[in-house]
């Protein structure tokens, strides 16, 4: 899991050419607050039964995290790809040469930027790879489903500025995740183990 500053939205947006037509599709999934989730899944890897439930939820608790950070028209693009397309994607921006769970890439710095909440902002990308949730799932014995949408909070709060790289911001951070993903039901994911990259 990482947030990285330095890439813009369009430097995260897979390309098109890279798959077959039929292989990608894009949609745009609206909140009941008006919020945006501009959204690319490989459907070659992400099954449509957990992408169908994920959406759901996840507008859920968009609306949740947004209204609690005061940002009800923001919006945020989500990339639901395969290991080698975010392997490629660390590769690049983190010198990484390895596929990764959730990558977050800010569109704007949240503790100095001065962003207007009436003006409807992306608020940056998460990309989130299929065969490493997964695997992390399995290894953590819970719903493929609850992973997923543990790493979407956790890639949203990287877009607000939180991170895990000291210890007081991790369990600040923690506390958070814990905390909305009670909301929809979802049992705290740090009970037993922790997520690939964390501290």
């Amino acid at each position: 899991m990482v947030h990285d500053t330095n890439a813009s939205a369009s430097d995260m947006a897979p390309d098109p050419d890279s798959l077959g037509d039929d292989d990608i599709s894009y949609s745009d999934w609206q909140s009941p607050a008006g919020a945006l989730i501009e959204v690319s899944i490989d459907r070659k890897i992400w099954p449509d039964a957990i992408v169908n439930s994920f959406q759901k939820t996840a507008l859920k608790i968009f609306d949740a995290i947004l209204a609690a950070h005061d940002s009800a028209l923001a919006s945020v693009s989500l990339c639901l790809c395969d290991d080698q397309q975010i392997q490629q994607i660390n590769r690049q921006h983190r010198q990484f040469n390895k596929p990764t769970n959730v990558l977050s890439f800010p569109t704007y710095d949240m503790r100095s930027d001065k962003i207007d909440p009436a003006v409807p902002a992306l608020l940056g990308d998460i990309i989130i790879a299929a065969e490493t949730v997964v695997r992390e799932a399995d290894a953590m014995q819970i719903p493929v489903a609850d992973h997923l949408m543990h790493l979407f909070v956790h890639g949203m709060l990287h877009l607000f500025g939180y991170d895990h790289i000291e210890d007081d911001m991790a369990e600040a951070m923690e506390t958070l995740e814990i905390q909305f993903l009670a909301e929809v039901g979802i049992a705290n994911p740090y009970q037993n183990a922790q997520l690939e990259g964390d501290r």
